[in-house]
């Protein structure tokens, strides 16, 4: 009976700890590239963990595990990545008019980076290389309702990174990136700040946590769960 009782508060600390061990949720990047010349190189990257049923607590491929992939598995990877992004992405023209992009696949790491290093997470990075239509003169995308993940909304023009992105989730449009000034169209939401405390971070580290200190709320909470279980089992061994 010692034992149970020693054994529950320990599972009840790792159901509380566990949820805090898993991996973030992956998200999809699209990134157009768009040249003086009219040419567009539209890119984005899938995590395959989007794949799994559960992303946050599926398992990154390394570029170790991609070495022992099959050459058919690896050639299922590209097809469910093609199907994947039909699913979640749309990308929209002003004016209307019909894209359907061609993705050539490649296992890189993230940013389009070479895999170098065995333990170099894998993703599938889709590159699409065509010409802006004729009398087009905005670009958007749209997160897709049947998406479950974000998709983040990244524009370079002319051979400059834009300063403005987006984090999209299911069912969100992008701003409409204007393709003869290429700047956006709308202005972007004012940012969202407190208001000054009388109490400082150094004045409440548990805020400073919470606030953006590098720890999470969940986090947090199981901190005070390992101290409130310490506390007890030394009061329950000094009984």
């Amino acid at each position: 009976m010692k034992n149970a009782a020693f054994c529950l508060p320990l599972f009840l600390l790792l159901a509380l700890v566990t949820p805090c061990l898993a991996h973030p949720l992956p998200d999809v990047p699209v990134r157009a590239d768009f040249a003086q010349d009219g040419a567009w190189t539209l890119q984005l990257e899938v995590d395959p963990r989007c794949f799994e049923p559960d992303p946050n607590v599926a398992l990154s491929v390394t570029n170790a595990d991609l070495a022992l992939f099959t050459t058919e598995r690896k050639e299922q990877l590209k097809a469910t990545a093609r199907d994947y992004v039909k699913r979640v992405v749309e990308i929209v023209l002003d004016p209307a008019a019909p894209v359907n992009p061609e993705f050539a696949f490649e296992f890189t790491t993230h940013e389009n980076a070479p895999l170098k290093a065995s333990e170099d997470v894998v993703v599938l990075t889709g590159t699409w290389k065509t010409k802006v239509p004729t009398g087009t003169t905005g670009y958007s995308i749209k997160a897709l309702p049947a998406g479950e993940l974000s998709v983040l909304y990244h524009n370079t023009a002319l051979g400059k990174k834009l300063d403005r992105f987006q984090i999209l989730f299911p069912g969100e449009s992008s701003y409409v990136l204007d393709l003869k000034t290429f700047t956006p169209r709308t202005k972007a939401p004012p940012l969202i700040t407190a208001d000054a405390s009388p109490m400082s971070a150094m004045d409440c580290p548990m805020c400073e946590m919470a606030t953006g200190g590098g720890y999470t709320l969940p986090a947090i909470a199981s901190v005070v769960v390992i101290v409130l279980l310490v506390t007890w089992l030394r009061k329950k061994r000094g009984a």
